[in-house]
């Protein structure tokens, strides 16, 4: 019991997402379920507020799942809000 609580605190720090995370990267498309999400992505112009990301203040996207594997990759899964399509990312 005594590692379980730190273990879920660390799981619990190391899955949010961090607005600098997703800025100054390059996103490649990893896996998509539709043609509308491009190769690449960029967040320069976006702002992430909590698990919605907003272009000219209009929330365009939700974030599904982000994950950070140390010293390997960061993926992104994205929802569009209009069309409830999805897509992942891989930081490059």
């Amino acid at each position: 019991m005594r590692l379980l609580i730190p273990f879920f605190c660390f799981l619990m720090l190391s899955c949010k997402v961090d607005e600098s995370d997703l800025r100054d990267s390059t996103w490649k498309i990893y896996k998509k379920n539709s043609f509308e999400f491009g190769d690449a992505i960029s967040f320069d112009d976006m702002v992430v507020k909590n698990d919605t990301i907003f272009l000219s203040r209009e929330p365009i996207y939700e974030i599904i799942e982000y994950r950070n594997r140390y010293f390997m990759d960061e993926f992104i899964t994205i929802k569009n809000l209009k069309t409830q399509n999805s897509a992942t990312y891989i930081k490059k």
